[in-house]
């Protein structure tokens, strides 16, 4: 039983790792003014990803979503 809970408890970490690796990358893109967009469902996309999964998308505005450090 311990071990199947540090397993879990690894998987939810690796997953944890993966989502603020995925959120750090689109904040830098952002923020090197690179191709980032927002689908229907709200999800914030690389640009090329969104086209290469044929969906619909729109262009988020420079200074939308991430703030340049001057």
């Amino acid at each position: 039983m311990e071990n199947e809970s540090n397993n879990q408890s690894n998987e939810n970490n690796n997953t944890t790792d993966v989502v603020a690796q995925r959120r750090r990358a689109l904040a830098e893109a952002l923020r090197n003014n690179e191709g980032v967009v927002v689908t229907p469902s709200g999800e914030v996309e690389f640009k090329e990803e969104a086209d290469s999964e044929g969906l619909a998308s729109i262009s988020v505005p420079d200074g939308k979503l991430a703030f340049k450090e001057a």
